[in-house]
């Protein structure tokens, strides 16, 4: 029995050469998906900068490689310097022995940032007689009022589009 006398198989054949015809234009790297809910995306990586100011943070003068550092980047007093909820920008990272860097993409702007040496991990600072600070901390511009913890205010930056470098100097009491 031929083909062109059993129009059925005629139409299987002619179906199973369009499909395979189909498949292979919509496999070939050069043509895009044709499902239309599905957006192309290749390479949008490749070709997309980040966006915002890189703001690079050096955090020096650990004294032990213990627990962990807790990193946060505000744009206002309320919640400064370690309520995360209040924060632009929290970041955790195990503690190195000479420093650790934390790097960020931020609109330019404002801010002021704060570390604290989480040294046993607890996610607060821990606090003896007085409410004496036990473990590290410092903020941007390095400010160490004596009796009290940098303000905002203090520790306040502007982040310029080109991105800023800084450090911030751990305290220990």
């Amino acid at each position: 029995m031929t083909l062109a006398r059993n129009p059925r198989r005629l139409l299987w054949v002619a179906a199973l050469i369009v499909a395979g015809t189909c498949a292979c234009v919509a496999l070939r790297p050069d043509h895009p998906p044709t499902n239309a809910s599905q957006p192309v995306t290749a390479h949008a990586a490749d070709t997309t900068a980040p966006s915002g100011a890189l703001l690079s943070v050096t955090v020096r003068d650990l004294r032990n490689t213990k627990g962990d550092l807790v990193f946060g980047v505000f744009t206002q007093a309320g919640g400064f310097p370690n309520v995360k909820d209040r924060s632009v920008h929290w970041d955790v990272k195990p503690a190195g022995a000479d420093a650790v860097t934390f790097t960020t993409r931020l609109p330019p702007g404002r801010y002021g940032a704060g570390v604290l040496h989480d040294e046993n991990r607890s996610g607060d600072m821990d606090k003896g007689v007085a409410g004496i600070p036990l473990e590290g901390y410092g903020v941007t511009n390095n400010p160490k009022p004596p009796l009290r913890k940098a303000t905002f205010e203090e520790a306040t930056f502007t982040l310029p589009p080109e991105g800023a470098t800084m450090t911030i100097s751990l305290q220990y009491f």
